[in-house]
C-alpha cells in the first residue's frame, strides 16, 4: 500500500507490507499439503514472520528495520535488486522509506523461486550407487525424503535442487556409448526443482514440460528420456519416471537405462549414479537480528540396481 508524501504511515499500511513481506520470506500457508493450490504453496523460505503493530501504536525504526533485514536478505538470495538503507533510531520514517521497501518487496516476490548461489553452493554429494556390468536393461530408484512438507517446499521455494549425473568405467563400445551419453556434450547432469527437469549437456533430451515438484503425484510418470546417440535408435533410452508419497514428503526418482543394441554387446565395468543436493548459503542481519537458513531434504540416497 503506497503512502503519499507527507501523510503518516499507519499501522494498516505496515501491517499490509509485513504481510507482503511475509509471503515470500516466511510462511503464511504453513499448514499446507500437497493437494493445496500451487499458487499459495510456491511461496514461503520458511524464515520468521514480521508481527504486526496493533492499531493506533507509532511505527518504529526497529520495526521498519525488520522489514529491511528481510528484504536486504532477499536480495541476496535472488540477486534481484539492491539493498535498502536501514532507519537509523529516532529518525522519522519517511514515506519514501516505505514505497521502496514495498517495491523492493515485490521484486523479490517475482524472483523468490530462484536463488543467485545456488549453483556455486552445494550441500555435497548425498551418495552414489554402482553396479557391475550388464547387458540388457538396469534401473535404480533415488530417493529424497524432507523432515516436512513444508520443509520440502522451503527447500525448493528458495530455488534448491536436486542433481543426478552418471558415469562408466568400462571399455567395451556400449560402455563407451553409454559414458558418452552423460557428458557434457550430451545429457551431463540432470537438476530438479521446483519448476522443471533440466539438463547441464549440449544435446537436448525430451523433457515433459511443467515437470517439477508441484506436478508430482503418487503415480510414477516419465519427465525426461533421451537416446543412447544420436542415431535413431528409439530402442535405446535413458529414462527417468518420478512420484511423491502422499504426504509429499518423499520423492522417488528411477532411471532406467535400456542396451537393446543390435551388437547386444555387454556394458563392461561399474555403472554409477551420483546424487547432490544443493542450496543457497545461510544469511543473516544483524540489528535487530534475523536469520536465513535452508534445509535440504533429511536423506538422499540411492536405493539397488535391478536388472541384467
Amino acid at each position: 500500500m503506497t503512502v503519499s508524501i507527507g501523510d503518516v504511515i499507519t499501522a494498516s499500511q505496515y501491517n499490509a507490507l509485513k504481510d507482503g513481506v511475509n509471503k515470500w520470506f516466511g510462511d503464511i500457508y504453513s499448514g499446507n499439503t500437497p493437494s493445496s493450490s500451487k499458487s499459495q504453496n510456491s511461496y514461503g523460505w520458511g524464515g520468521s514472520n514480521v508481527s504486526a503493530v496493533a492499531t493506533g501504536s507509532i511505527i518504529t525504526a526497529e520495526q521498519s528495520n525488520h522489514l529491511i533485514n528481510r528484504i536486504n536478505l532477499g536480495v541476496t538470495q535472488t540477486g534481484a535488486s539492491s539493498s535498502i538503507t536501514k532507519v537509523i533510531t529516532g529518525n522519522i520514517i519517511l514515506a519514501t522509506k516505505h514505497n521502496e521497501i514495498e517495491s523492493k518487496s515485490a521484486v523479490i516476490d517475482a524472483a523468490r523461486l530462484t536463488a543467485a548461489d545456488t549453483t556455486t553452493t552445494s550441500g555435497g554429494s548425498s551418495d552414489s550407487q554402482s553396479r557391475g556390468s550388464w547387458n540388457t536393461a538396469v534401473s535404480v530408484t533415488a530417493t529424497a525424503t524432507f523432515a516436512s512438507y513444508a520443509e520440502a517446499r522451503y527447500f525448493f521455494n528458495s530455488g534448491g535442487q536436486l542433481r543426478f549425473s552418471f558415469d562408466n568405467t568400462g571399455t567395451s563400445n556400449d560402455a563407451l556409448a553409454w559414458d558418452d551419453l552423460w557428458t557434457a556434450d550430451d545429457m551431463g547432469t540432470l537438476i530438479f526443482s521446483y519448476n522443471d527437469i533440466a539438463q547441464t549437456g549440449s544435446r537436448a533430451g525430451n523433457v515433459t514440460s511443467g515437470s517439477g515438484f508441484y506436478e508430482l503425484t503418487t503415480s510414477p510418470t516419465e519427465i525426461y528420456n533421451i537416446n543412447l546417440d544420436e542415431s535413431p535408435y528409439t530402442e535405446n533410452d535413458f529414462r527417468l519416471s518420478v512420484s511423491r508419497n502422499s504426504s509429499g514428503t518423499s520423492i522417488y526418482f528411477t532411471f532406467t537405462m535400456n542396451n537393446d543394441d543390435p551388437q547386444a554387446e555387454e556394458v563392461d565395468g561399474n555403472t554409477t549414479i551420483y546424487l547432490d543436493k544443493r542450496t543457497a548459503d545461510n544469511k543473516s542481519a544483524s540489528d535487530p537480528s534475523v536469520n536465513f537458513s535452508i534445509d535440504g531434504p533429511s536423506t538422499f540416497s540411492a536405493g539397488s540396481w535391478s536388472g541384467s
